[in-house]
C-alpha cells in the first residue's frame, strides 16, 4: 500500500470540532474510539500514511453509532442519503455515512480521503485509498475486539507486518463467512470489496 500524497488539508484544524462531540457518546464507545486512534498511530508509522488525517477519521468514525436504527434512517434521509435495501434492513450500517455527512455539512470538511474513510469504515468498499484502509483496520483490530474474536489476531498481525491489503482481504473473508454461517445479511458492498482485492492480487501474479 502506498502512502497518501501530500495535501494542503490540515486535519488538526478540524479535530477539536470532532472531539467536542466525543464526550456526548457512551463511555464504552469513547473507549473504543480512543483505542482505535492509538492503533491508527501505530499503523500510520508502519505504512507511511499521514497520522493526522487517519486520526481525524478515527475520531469521527463512530460519532453516530450510539443512535438507534430508526433515528439513523431518519437522520440519513434528512441529510440526503438514500438508503439501500440492506441499509434499511440493518440501519446500524448507516452510522458511518451519517457521520461523514455531518463532517461535510456541519464541520466543513471536504477532504475526500477523510469522507471516504468515515463513510465506508463498516462495510468497506472497492478501490479505497490508504487513509480509508488504515481507518478500517484500526477500527477492526481494537485490542478489545481482537480479544472478543480471536480470528482477528491474524488480521492484526498482517496489519503490523505492513500487509494492509492482505489484512483487509482476510478480515472481509472471515466477516462474510461468519455472517453467512449465522444466517445474517452481508452487504454486497463488502463482497464487491473482497472480490476487488482478490482480483487486484491475481493481476500481480
Amino acid at each position: 500500500m502506498t502512502g497518501a500524497a501530500a495535501s494542503a488539508f490540515d486535519a488538526a484544524e478540524y479535530l477539536p470540532l470532532v472531539e467536542a462531540r466525543l464526550s456526548d457518546l457512551p463511555e464504552g464507545l469513547q473507549e473504543h474510539i480512543s483505542r482505535s486512534r492509538a492503533v491508527g498511530v501505530d499503523l500510520c508509522e508502519i505504512h507511511g500514511v499521514d497520522p493526522d488525517v487517519v486520526d481525524l477519521s478515527l475520531a469521527a468514525h463512530d460519532l453516530y453509532k450510539a443512535m438507534d436504527g430508526d433515528e439513523l434512517l431518519a437522520e440519513a434521509g434528512r441529510r440526503g442519503w438514500e438508503a439501500d435495501a440492506v441499509e434499511r434492513a440493518l440501519p446500524f450500517l448507516l452510522h458511518g455515512q451519517v457521520a461523514a455527512l455531518w463532517l461535510m455539512q456541519e464541520a466543513g470538511i471536504d477532504e475526500p480521503s477523510v469522507i471516504e474513510a468515515v463513510t465506508w469504515h463498516t462495510t468497506y468498499a472497492a478501490k479505497m485509498g490508504p487513509v480509508a484502509a488504515l481507518t478500517f483496520l484500526a477500527d477492526k483490530i481494537d485490542p478489545v475486539k481482537v480479544q472478543e474474536w480471536p480470528g482477528l489476531q491474524e488480521v492484526r498481525d498482517l496489519s503490523y507486518k505492513k500487509r494492509a491489503e492482505d489484512a483487509i482481504e482476510l478480515y472481509l473473508s472471515r466477516l462474510i463467512t461468519r455472517l453467512v454461517e449465522n444466517g445474517d445479511i452481508a452487504h454486497s458492498r463488502t463482497l464487491d470489496a473482497l472480490n476487488y482485492l482478490r482480483l487486484s492480487r491475481q493481476a500481480l501474479l
